[in-house]
């Protein structure tokens, strides 16, 4: 009874892994700008999950606002902590979500100058290649620069 019980478990194990895609082992890299991106792929899973940290920053407290007053509100699929930004999207929203996350941390306005690129780490996972990943990275963070309230803040 035992070993048929193990092997019901194990079955459905299995097949969940499999419904969810194949999970590649992660892959990371750095942006010309010191940001560190991760990468897991989960091919066929239908979703992109990102999460941007920032060592040692500090969001503006009406980060995400700023966001819903542009008319580019992704409703909960975009959150801000303190130091974090998430972004949890169907695969065909995900790249929009993500491009209006990056603008809101990397603007010195709104992050008060305190985030710099060296220190921040992104992670990305889901229905994404290592490809699509590299060049939204780049479009989204590649050309962010430290300003010199940043490099004072140092």
């Amino acid at each position: 009874m035992k070993n048929l019980l193990i092997i019901l478990i194990s079955l459905f194990a299995f097949n969940n892994i499999q419904a969810q895609g194949i999970m590649k082992d992660p892959v990371s890299f750095k942006l010309k700008n010191g940001v560190e991106v991760i990468v897991a792929e989960n091919n066929g899973m239908g979703k992109v999950l990102a999460s941007v940290k920032i060592e040692g920053g500090q969001l503006a407290s009406n980060t995400s606002v700023a966001i819903a007053d542009r008319g580019k509100d992704f409703g909960p699929k975009v959150s801000f902590g303190t130091d974090e930004a998430t972004v949890a999207a169907d695969t065909e929203d995900f790249e929009n979500a993500f491009l209006v996350t990056a603008e809101a941390l990397t603007s010195a306005d709104r992050n008060h100058g305190s985030l710099v690129p060296a220190k921040t780490y992104i992670t990305i996972a889901g229905d994404i290649t290592l490809a699509q990943a590299k060049v939204l990275a780049r479009k989204a963070f590649g050309e962010w620069k430290e300003n010199s309230s940043s490099e004072l803040a140092k």
